[in-house]
């Protein structure tokens, strides 16, 4: 698909009561659209190539922004999978990826896996290394590996309300812990918990969709937490189907950009302000968007969208370097 450059005038506003206040203009290029195809994850590699998790299928994909126009392919099948959903790198050109038999805002309880997938740099294609039966749970959401032990991940059980963790050289799953601020808590109209996964420094980062909270625990090397759980920020209003948070990623200054159903990307700096960065209500740049990853030099980030009536799920660069200062 041809490239679309967008200049977004957008108003921030401050949560927590704050005065809304100008931003500059913010540019975001649309670099590709599946047709009919829910775009769930985003993770990058170190050669700037994007992996693309969905729920359309067991396949991952990998997308070059790079090339113009950007080109995308299939670098590996999961079987036993319909649909796939949170992204970790265990290093050495490995990533876990968590999959199952795909429903409606879960999965067949007991379908779900961890597979770890082999992407050396000098091959284009992946290849299926293990796959790791995790029982007892219908959503395994975000991903993170821990930074002392990156052949051990962490996932959000969106539904259950815990964090799981998996570790790929023993095979083993597990309970990291579970805590009331993971689920999905009193929301009777959204289902997920716990959902965008990120460890910086000893904490362990979540957004919570039902709860409308972006938080934090501090956690040890091996993922247990530590401590209570700190919100950090929260929507100003109770979420829903159409205003939920979902996946995020931290820029290098520590700001954290989060994809907000239906239009919008949020940034929450360090001590809780949010504002809203790109898109928003009056936008039609973002398609319900789910995920976002922080491009490798810094400078931009790439955001994943669902889609909507008439359109597929989107990758969408937004440039950030004007405003993170």
């Amino acid at each position: 698909m041809h490239r679309i450059l967008l200049l977004v005038s957008c108003l921030i506003y401050l949560v927590v009561g704050k005065a809304e206040v100008a931003m500059a203009e913010v540019q975001a290029t649309q670099l590709f659209e599946f047709k009919n195809t829910f775009i769930e994850n985003l993770h990058m590699l170190p050669d700037g190539r994007i992996l693309l998790t969905t729920f359309g299928s067991g396949d991952l994909w990998a997308l070059n922004p790079k090339a113009s126009p950007a080109t995308i392919r299939k670098v590996a099948t999961l079987p036993g999978s319909t649909g796939l959903s949170g992204i970790a790198s265990l290093g050495h050109g490995r990533y876990a990826v968590s999959g199952g038999e795909h429903s409606s805002f879960n999965f067949v309880n007991g379908s779900m896996r961890v597979y770890v997938v082999s992407m050396a740099a000098e091959d284009q294609e992946g290849k299926v290394a293990d796959s790791i039966p995790v029982a007892d749970t219908s959503m395994m959401n975000g991903m993170v590996s821990l930074h002392n032990r990156p052949y051990v991940v962490l996932c959000a059980d969106s539904i259950g309300g815990r964090i799981l963790r998996i570790d790929t050289h023993t095979r083993k799953a597990s309970v990291a812990f579970a805590d009331a601020a993971l689920g999905p808590g009193s929301n009777t109209t959204v289902s997920l918990g716990a959902n965008g996964l990120k460890v910086r420094g000893d904490y362990l980062y979540f957004t919570n969709s039902a709860q409308g909270t972006f938080a934090r625990f501090p956690i040890d090397d091996y993922g247990r937490n530590t401590g209570p759980v700190e919100v950090i920020a929260r929507l100003d209003n109770p979420a829903s189907i159409t205003y939920a948070y979902d996946d995020f990623a931290f820029d290098w200054k520590g700001n954290a950009y989060v994809a907000l159903h239906s239009s919008a990307i949020n940034k929450i700096t360090s001590d809780g302000i949010q504002t809203t960065f790109a898109g928003g209500s009056t936008s039609s740049i973002f398609k319900e968007p789910t995920s976002v990853a922080l491009a490798n030099d810094g400078e931009s980030i790439y955001v994943s969208t669902g889609g909507n009536e008439t359109y597929g799920g989107q990758v969408i660069q937004v440039d950030i370097r004007e405003t993170n200062i």
